[in-house]
This record gives C-alpha cells, structure tokens and sequence, in this order.
C-alpha cells in the first residue's frame, strides 16, 4: 500500500470523531446512603426505605437524599390516590393488575419543578407497558400509560 503523504489518519472520519468517554463519577456517599452513577443510563441511582430513585446527569446534588425522603413521605400519603391512577391507565389493558408495583422514582425534575415521576411496572402479562404518575405540591397531577 502506498502511503500518502498528504493524509492525516486523525481526520479520516471527518467530520465524526470518536466521543471522548469520561470516566464514571465516583459514588457519592452520605452517612448510610449511596448513589451510583450508572454509565448505563447517565443517570444516579440509590434506594432509600426499599423504593428505587434516579437522578439524571452526572451532577449530584447532596440535598437529594433529604427529597428522596421527603417523596417517599408524600407517596405514602398519596398512596390510594396514586393506586387510583394507576388502575385508570390499565382499565382495558390485558395487565395481570395485582402483580404492579412501583419501579422507580425519577426526581429529574424535582428541583426545577418539583415534579416526582413514579414509574409503575406489572408481570410479564404487561409486556413493555407501563405506568408513570405525576406527583407535585402534594397531590397527583397527571397520569399516564404506554410501551
């Protein structure tokens, strides 16, 4: 193969360049809590009293621990009205609905807008379909499902 002298095997793919890839975040650690940053996702995740949470983006905010608990507070208290949501999306829908539980809890846009997003999930009955209530200023704002 001849070589030319001209080319420049940096810009071979021009105008596309392989995206630098930082390295994971370190888990950030608070008294007994820990998030974990997922690659996987782009996103932090962490468990408090047995209900998973995320959090978008590779910033973690400290206070985040203290509104996870405060969500959990809240959806407990909300917790016939959401179950209530819940089984209005599924009505017409092949779902086995004694097997859905809460998935996640998505706190992206918690301190923007004080949104909670709770993620329901069921058996394999629900297939990809799925459940996602909208919590803010203590009561439930919308609700909706699909796959």
């Amino acid at each position: 193969m001849i070589e030319n002298p001209h080319f420049d095997r940096r810009l071979s793919m021009w105008p596309f360049r392989k995206k630098q890839v930082l390295p994971p975040p370190e888990d950030f650690i608070s008294g007994d809590d820990r998030a974990v940053y997922s690659t996987t996702f782009d996103q932090w995740e962490f468990e408090i009293e047995g209900i998973e949470f995320t959090l978008a983006g590779r910033e973690f905010d400290r206070r985040t621990f203290g509104w996870a608990r405060e969500a959990i507070t809240m959806i407990k208290r909300l917790e016939a009205e959401i179950d209530r949501h819940v089984l209005e999306e599924l009505d017409g829908w092949p779902c086995d609905i004694a097997t859905r539980h809460l998935l996640s809890v998505s706190m992206d846009d918690y301190t923007s807008e004080g949104h909670l997003d709770l993620a329901y999930v069921g058996d394999d009955s629900w297939g990809d379909f799925g459940v996602n209530v909208i919590v803010a200023d203590g009561k439930v704002i919308e609700s909706y499902g699909g796959d």
